[in-house]
């Protein structure tokens, strides 16, 4: 389990988020996961014709930042 990032974890495991059977967590095509570093990635569908995105998180980034845009990327499918 990647207990680093537990913060980020619990408060997207409490907004509906799903966790597979490696770790990550998923919602509505959104997927986050951390590493042991405590780093965090969130990815997502694009749209039309634009392929997945990746965005990375750095240890020190707040964790309501990347609940925020990890939300932000499962609502809205960006």
């Amino acid at each position: 389990m990647m207990a680093e990032r537990l913060d980020v974890r619990r408060m997207l495991l409490r907004r509906g988020w799903v966790e597979d059977g490696h770790g990550v967590l998923r919602k509505d095509g959104a997927v986050f996961g951390s590493t042991g570093a405590g780093d965090a990635f969130l990815s997502g569908p694009g749209r039309g014709r634009r392929g997945e995105w990746t965005a990375d998180f750095p240890s020190g980034v707040c964790a309501r930042v990347i609940v925020a845009a990890a939300e932000a990327a499962a609502g809205v499918g960006l």
